[in-house]
């Protein structure tokens, strides 16, 4: 998650995804991001005052990671 106000992404991990091409990966990013934003309410600490102020928004990268074999 990230914050368009303020620029910062604090949560920063590799997914463990993998995927046989750019467009599997950036369908699959977009189904997950959806699936994230929608549950957001969910959590303990949501506020949706803050969501609003900090523009809070689900980002995702597909890159290609190379492997040592």
């Amino acid at each position: 998650m990230c914050s368009l106000s303020t620029g910062k992404c604090p949560d920063s991990t590799v997914s463990g995804y993998q995927f046989n091409s750019h467009y599997d990966c950036i369908n699959a990013g977009y189904a997950v991001a959806q699936k994230t934003y929608r549950n957001l309410k969910e959590l303990p600490d949501w506020d949706k005052p803050q969501f609003e102020e900090e523009k809070i928004v689900i980002k995702f990268e597909c890159k290609e990671l190379k492997v040592n074999a």
